[in-house]
């Protein structure tokens, strides 16, 4: 297994993976590079509302191996008066 770093990156704040995380292959990078977008975004979601947030994953000679993006957005159908009848 080899060990691999997840950089989050978003419009405010760049926040680098020191640690790394050992993952076995392709698809086990992919699936936490994707786990770690929904748990971040998760936690607050307006604050990525409307902006990408990126996790870049580094590899051990710092050469980057995957990109995975997360893009939130909301677009209302109905107005305001329409939306609270419901």
């Amino acid at each position: 297994m080899a060990r691999y770093f997840f950089d989050v990156h978003d419009l405010k704040l760049s926040a680098c993976d020191h640690e790394g995380t050992d993952c076995a292959d392709r698809k086990s990078i992919s699936d936490e590079a994707l786990r770690a977008l929904c748990q971040i975004a998760a936690d607050q979601p307006e604050r990525y509302l409307n902006q990408k947030l990126r996790v870049v994953v580094r590899d051990a000679a710092d050469r980057i191996v995957l990109t995975a993006a997360l893009d939130l957005s909301t677009a209302w159908h109905i107005d305001h008066s329409q939306a609270a009848a419901a």
